[in-house]
């Protein structure tokens, strides 16, 4: 089916001429969507100008439509979400003897809750005496923009998404007027059909492709999956910039607890148990004995809570924690402190699970009630929001508990648990955090055992030429090299791209001084004021140094990250001044490493500083070296050396985006020339014309 969509795509879009290596991407993920059940896993490394988008898209719809599947399209960044519903998804479907249907799907936190704007748009001002000047003079801005906002969205001058916003909403102001699963009265509420995300889910019942993000798949897997988008068993994914998903998916597994958080839940909890009696007036026979039980387990839990900071407080490590001598430091399993903790949390989780079950309980009677007319919309749409934050929070903690008290295992990797410090509603509070080693488990257990198939890609999956690394940090270990591919790239690198490595003096991680005064001079000799060049940094302290010993006639045309402009206006002014015809020059950070397209003449020059070795500052990379020391092996030839290979991969990949595209890449480190493991990354690295 693949060259019939290609012949048709060819027809229909002006130069367009697949590729070989999109044919052989195409044909690879089509032949993997047909194995048996558990088995359907593509892992395809396709380097920029393959066109893997098209090479995906047809290599995975006969399997979906055939099947019946959803097939959802899961992008790392928004521009790439954008190009699909607007380039991509159009042209594909156009070339199809059946047109398909596509819709972009956002967490429900993305669309407005048009019941709860409505309810901050016409409630009385609070005239009590305990808010002080700043609450009030705050609460009357939101309510005046929630005033402007109700209007925009009840005339359709505004669809609801907070994306398509064109002014900046603050944080605090769409929590208020925003909501999730537990807090959405559903069909029930008076607003149901004109709800931005139900009409949403409406436009996805009939869509046979989705568009999401990574966050959003992971935030629904780890719900247990088929809350936003279909149940994992009814969806081919495809995972474009699957490079990012180990990293995320760590991040979601993870859990923590914020005391401030706990205490203003569990006051939450109390305020609403006040209103049950009435409110659910039409229940009163079943609910004496829950009352009774939640006006024993609130109290104890702010004592357990108490009795943990009182235990964490008289504790060194947390002292200098608290005076920022320390950031973010581990705590062990067997340790003095968490033997301490140990019996609180397992009271403080006896308490929890209990609170979880009656506010679950209670949230059903009150969508039961809002459906049979027994209660009114509005006393039960102000009411459902807060049981849901109750119910939410707490099985949050459930959650937490599980992963803190799970005690080490000699033979497997442990949990992670550490402390820090945050801000929470505008006070100082201490967290305490647990998260698994590795996200592998996760991602197997509620994806790759359940999905009825899988594709993952991008430009960079593979380090140092191999794919391990990201077949252990996803869980894919049990999959062998069959379902593995890295497709060869159609650009001509040797004849479009030079690889300059001037003979750099002073080493950037033992001469550092030295070495930053050397960036400067070399950058005045290899700078061209009339080319489009980008210039990537590691340290913003650095890239700020260098940028401020720079000659006038450079600086002037330096856009720099972290000014006044953010990395999408700086991408767009330094276009206009080339397109002008004049000079310009970025200088960024890792953003500006991945991700960034200047096809053409808007980038003929990519230069990198240094290499970008990762600095595992995190607890998690600090307990997986520790590990893999453990087990007998190198945390740097394991962990640094594939991540610094994936980045420089990456780095020197934002000068070709095109086969008509040319320039040259300069490297200011001189370690790839006189390490051992320097010259494994060059071998690693295109066959760019290698210039020394």
């Amino acid at each position: 089916m693949s060259e019939s969509i290609f012949g048709r795509l060819q027809a229909a879009i002006p130069d367009f001429k697949p590729r070989p290596q999109q044919q052989q991407m195409s044909d690879f993920i089509a032949m993997q969507m047909a194995r048996p059940p558990q088995q359907r896993i593509a892992v395809v490394e396709a380097p920029t100008g393959v066109g893997k988008t098209l090479a995906y898209l047809s290599g995975t719809i006969e399997s979906a439509i055939n099947n019946k599947k959803t097939l959802v399209i899961s992008t790392a960044t928004v521009n790439l979400q954008q190009q699909l519903i607007q380039k991509d998804l159009p042209q594909f479907s156009a070339a199809l003897a059946q047109p398909i249907r596509f819709v972009q799907v956002k967490g429900r936190r993305r669309y407005l809750c048009p019941s709860k704007l409505s309810q901050l748009a016409t409630a009385p001002e609070q005239q009590t005496l305990d808010i002080d000047i700043d609450a009030k003079y705050q609460q009357a801005l939101h309510m005046a923009a929630a005033k402007q906002m109700l209007s925009e969205w009840d005339q359709e001058r505004w669809d609801g998404d907070r994306d398509s916003r064109r002014d900046k909403v603050s944080a605090d102001l769409w929590n208020q007027i925003s909501t999730d699963s537990e807090g959405c009265a559903g069909k029930s509420c008076s607003f149901y059909l004109r709800c931005p995300y139900y009409k949403l889910r409406r436009e996805m019942v009939s869509a046979q492709v989705v568009v999401a993000n990574h966050d959003l798949i992971l935030s629904d897997a780890d719900l247990g999956g088929g809350l936003v988008l279909p149940n994992p068993e009814e969806v081919l994914f495809v995972f474009d910039e699957a490079h990012n998903l180990p990293r995320k998916a760590l991040d979601h597994a993870a859990k923590a607890l914020n005391f401030m958080q706990l205490y203003q839940t569990t006051e939450t909890a109390d305020s609403v148990l006040k209103k049950i009696p009435s409110a659910l007036a039409f229940r009163q026979h079943d609910f004496g004995y829950m009352l009774s039980e939640l006006r024993r387990d609130l109290p104890a839990v702010i004592s357990h809570l108490q009795q943990m900071e009182t235990i964490l407080q008289s504790d060194g490590l947390v002292h200098d924690l608290l005076e920022k001598r320390i950031s973010e430091p581990r705590i062990f399993w067997n340790s003095p402190l968490v033997n301490a903790l140990l019996i609180p949390c397992q009271n403080l989780l006896q308490r929890a699970n209990n609170i979880y079950k009656h506010y679950s309980v209670l949230a059903k009677w009150i969508k039961e009630g809002l459906e049979k007319t027994q209660l009114s919309n509005k006393v039960g749409e102000a009411l459902l929001p807060q049981v849901g934050t109750v119910q939410n929070i707490f099985g949050y903690l459930i959650d937490f508990m599980a992963l803190f008290l799970e005690p080490d295992q000699e033979d497997r990797p442990p949990n992670v648990r550490w402390l820090s410090v945050d801000q929470f509603a505008k006070q100082q509070t201490l967290v305490i955090h647990a998260g698994p080693m590795t996200a592998a488990y996760f991602l197997d257990r509620s994806l790759w055992t359940r999905a009825f198939g899988v594709v993952l890609t991008s430009a960079t999956l593979r380090g140092m030429g191999l794919f391990h690394r990201f077949r252990m940090d996803c869980g894919l270990h049990r999959f062998d090299e069959q379902h593995f591919l890295a497709v060869p790239s159609p650009f001509k690198y040797n004849d479009q791209a030079t690889l300059n490595l001037p003979a750099m003096q002073y080493l950037p991680n033992e001469q550092q001084q030295q070495w930053r005064r050397e960036v400067v001079t070399r950058l005045k000799e290899v700078i061209d004021t009339s080319e489009a060049t980008l210039v990537l940094f590691t340290s913003r302290e650095v890239m700020e140094a260098v940028y401020r010993q720079l000659p006038a006639e450079i600086s002037r045309l330096v856009l720099i990250q972290g000014d006044t402009l953010s990395p999408k206006n700086m991408v767009q002014r330094h276009i206009r001044q080339v397109e002008a015809g004049h000079g310009s020059i970025i200088f960024g950070m890792d953003r500006f490493a991945e991700g960034v397209d200047l096809p053409g003449n808007l980038c003929t020059h990519v230069i990198i500083t240094k290499l970008p070795f990762p600095v595992f500052t995190r607890p998690i990379e600090q307990a997986k070296q520790e590990w893999i020391i453990r087990r007998g092996g190198q945390p740097f030839t394991a962990l640094s050396l594939p991540a610094v290979s994936v980045k420089l991969i990456q780095a020197c990949g934002r000068l070709l985006r095109k086969e008509t595209d040319s320039g040259r890449i300069t490297i200011l480190d001189r370690r790839l020339l006189t390490k051992g493991y320097g010259k494994q990354l060059l071998a690693h690295l295109p066959d760019y014309r290698l210039v020394r």
